[in-house]
């Protein structure tokens, strides 16, 4: 006999009972506000992984407000819609979250909202709990580095950022669209060499390859530069009319923060263009060689293993061509968008992290699945960076540092920091260097930061911290380290929002 119609059988019989004793029979079974007013916590899994719900139920203005909890991400009694009950069920209007209410079991049951956990049908059952406090606001207590110099770039960096082991230069690149070349050592240490303006924001990480180096800029060109002088050898268009980048205040922002820097490969350099096109190019003249038109916009940077080029883009398509030709050879479905930079590991595994939640290894030469990694609530924009037998990345809302068995995908520790960590990890022997972002409340306190991270154990070793200006407050602009790191010598050279690069001593 199905569940439907025992359950229909047993309506019936509760009727029934209900007629004898002269009670309405739907008083029964109706779920009404005052049954379920008060705190639910859940802890769902998935993915080898669990983190805490809560749902608060609470009368507003004399409306029945559902309100939600995620500790993960800081996240405490916020207002998420207006119960609307029906039946032994709720929903939650506009968030749509539907829960079956059992009278007998004391449950709440269903499946996590889309809104939140995009992707995957995740089931959840809540019990009643106590009334909850807010969680106190972490405090930060890590000693603060010694800063060596500093240097004013007079724009936002959100380019990550380049050192060039020959010359002992810092490659910067600003939203002004300039690119600073800064000697790091000697008498001129923390002075501007040369600087070139590309005319439009520069969001793609500088590549130093050979005497030049190359930087993509929104005005649509790649530019190759030598890396003495900052003369232009050629430019080269890697970007068609594309559309201009909506910021996140914008209902329609894609959160295409990024841009695609280029890989070179002998005679060839390639780069992915927001204009969903891959480019090979001639390194010598930038003649074009061949392009390959991909599915959406990218902003991840290609990556090469042996004869094979890897890209990726915002439709989750992860692709591996022939490198000389564009041949594909295979394809992968991350099913949601891959915005950061892939990277592959000595034994041949890419790792690419995606807005489904997940760190993912894949197999270079066949595109085969090997694991996946789950970060609650969080999108993973940072680029991997594997030493060793670790992988490294930062998170989103998940405000977090992990470390990743390269083999495995399981977990060797999390290092909690203060704010969003989108930004490639700088990695040494012996630290973990990463750079967060603040704002306003999203939903809990995030700060701008660059933290120093003991590699081993995932204790924090240092920490500097950027606090906003005035301006940055009242505008809710975000603020702090944007811009992936890089350690050269036990030195960090990092750069912010405000345009102030530095270097630490990070050792």
């Amino acid at each position: 006999m199905s569940r439907g119609v025992l359950r229909r059988l047993s309506a019936v019989l509760v009727g029934l009972v209900a007629m004898l004793v002269g009670i309405p029979a739907r008083s029964a079974e109706a779920l009404a506000f005052a049954d379920i007013a008060g705190w639910w916590a859940a802890e769902p899994s998935f993915g080898g992984e669990s983190s805490p719900v809560l749902l608060h139920f609470v009368e507003d203005k004399g409306k029945p407000t559902v309100r939600l909890s995620l500790p993960a991400i800081g996240g405490f009694d916020v207002p998420v819609g207006i119960a609307k009950l029906a039946g032994d069920g709720l929903d939650v209007e506009p968030l749509s979250f539907p829960l079956r209410h059992d009278r007998a079991a004391g449950t709440l049951s269903g499946f996590l909202p889309e809104a939140i956990v995009p992707l995957y049908r995740i089931p959840v059952e809540f019990r009643r709990v106590a009334p909850m406090e807010p969680p106190p606001a972490p405090t930060w207590t890590a000693p603060a580095p010694r800063v060596r110099w500093r240097f004013d770039a007079k724009a936002p960096v959100w380019a990550g950022l380049a050192h060039d082991a020959e010359t002992d230069r810092l490659f910067v690149a600003t939203d002004a669209g300039v690119l600073h070349a800064i000697d790091t050592r000697g008498p001129g240490a923390g002075a501007a060499a040369w600087t070139f303006d590309a005319g439009k924001p520069i969001k793609a990480r500088p590549a130093v390859v050979g005497d030049a180096v190359y930087v993509v800029s929104d005005s649509g060109f790649l530019h190759k530069l030598d890396k003495r002088s900052g003369v232009e050898r050629w430019r080269a268009k890697v970007d068609a009319a594309t559309p201009p980048r909506l910021p996140g205040s914008d209902e329609k922002s894609r959160w295409d923060r990024y841009a695609s820097s280029v890989v070179v490969d002998g005679p060839r350099l390639y780069v992915a263009s927001r204009d969903k096109h891959l480019y090979a190019l001639d390194v010598a003249s930038g003649r074009e060689l061949w392009r390959l038109a991909s599915g959406d916009i990218m902003t991840a940077t290609p990556v090469l293993w042996r004869d094979l080029l890897l890209f990726a883009d915002f439709a989750g398509k992860v692709q591996a061509v022939d490198a000389r030709d564009g041949t594909p050879r295979w394809s992968y479905d991350a099913r949601l968008a891959v915005a950061g930079d892939l990277e592959v590991d000595a034994a041949g595994r890419v790792l690419v992290g995606s807005r489904s939640y997940e760190l993912v290894a894949l197999d270079a030469a066949t595109g085969k699945e090997l694991w996946k990694h789950y970060y609650w609530f969080s999108w993973i924009e940072s680029p991997p960076v594997v030493r060793g037998q670790t992988v490294y990345t930062g998170s989103s809302d998940g405000v977090g540092v992990y470390a990743i068995d390269a083999a495995t995908g399981a977990r060797r520790w999390r290092a909690s920091v203060p704010g969003w960590a989108w930004a490639r990890p700088a990695v040494d022997d012996r630290l973990v260097v990463a750079g967060t972002v603040g704002s306003g409340a999203w939903p809990g306190v995030r700060s701008g930061s660059l933290v120093g991270i003991d590699r081993q154990s995932g204790a924090l070793r240092w920490m500097h911290v950027d606090p906003p200006t005035p301006e940055q407050v009242a505008r809710k602009a975000e603020w702090g380290f944007a811009a992936g790191p890089v350690l050269v010598g036990g030195t960090v050279y990092a750069a912010d929002l405000d345009g102030r690069v530095f270097a630490i001593e990070g050792a």
